[in-house]
C-alpha cells in the first residue's frame, strides 16, 4: 500500500525548471535532521495556462532524483483533478487532490439525505469533550441538513476516487480531497 510520509512538502514546479532545487532544500533538511517528502504538484488549469502536460511533473521529478541521487520517497500530484480531467493524470501520478468545491452547496438527492442520517444514528445526540465548557447537542435534523450541503461533494469524490482505482489498482495511490478552488464569485457554504 502506498502511503504518505509523516512529513511532506507540496511543492510547484509550474515551469518544470525548479524541481532540483526544490528536491535539494529537501536534502538540505534532512542534513538538519527534518525528513521531508517532495510532493510536486500542478493543476489542470496550471498545465492549460502554460501548455504544459501532466507527464512534465513527473519527468522533472524523476530527472532530479536521479540526478541527486534521492533515495527516499517522493510523489508526484494531480492537483485539483475532477472526473473530467483525471484521466490526463492518471499515467504520470501517484497522488491525487481530489477537487470537490463545484459540489459543495449543491443538494444531494433526498433520499441519499435521509439513509445518510439513518445509517449514521451515531451522530445524534450530545457529545461532551472535556475541556470545553458546553456540549455539543446534534438532531437528526442538524444532521440531514449538514448532509444536504455536503454530501453530493462526498460522492463525487468517491467516484473520482474509485475512477483511479480502476485505473491504477487499489493501494497504489494517495489521495487527498480539497474544496478550496472555488470561483471567487461563489461564496463557500458555511457548515453550521
Amino acid at each position: 500500500m502506498l502511503t504518505l510520509a509523516k512529513y511532506s512538502f507540496g511543492v510547484g514546479d509550474r515551469f518544470a525548471h525548479q524541481a532540483r532545487a526544490q528536491l535539494r532544500a529537501c536534502m538540505l533538511a534532512a542534513e538538519q535532521g527534518a525528513d521531508v517528502i517532495p510532493v510536486w504538484n500542478k493543476s489542470h488549469r496550471e498545465h492549460t495556462t502554460i501548455g504544459s502536460e501532466p507527464s512534465s511533473v513527473r519527468t522533472a521529478a524523476d530527472a532530479a532524483v536521479r540526478e541527486l541521487g534521492w533515495k527516499k520517497p517522493y510523489h508526484v500530484d494531480a492537483d485539483h483533478i475532477r472526473l473530467e480531467t483525471v484521466d490526463g493524470f492518471i499515467a504520470s501520478s501517484d497522488f491525487y487532490t481530489i477537487d470537490v468545491a463545484d459540489a459543495i452547496g449543491r443538494p444531494a438527492d433526498a433520499g441519499a439525505v435521509k439513509a445518510f442520517a439513518s445509517r449514521h444514528s451515531d451522530l445524534v445526540g450530545r457529545l461532551e469533550i472535556p475541556g470545553i465548557e458546553r456540549p455539543f447537542e446534534t438532531t437528526r435534523a442538524e444532521v440531514e441538513r449538514i448532509a444536504s450541503k455536503y454530501l453530493l461533494a462526498v460522492q463525487e469524490a468517491g467516484r473520482i476516487y474509485r475512477h483511479i482505482a480502476q485505473a491504477k489498482g487499489e493501494g497504489r495511490f494517495i489521495t487527498e480531497v480539497s474544496m478550496d478552488e472555488i470561483e471567487t464569485r461563489r461564496r463557500r457554504p458555511s457548515c453550521w
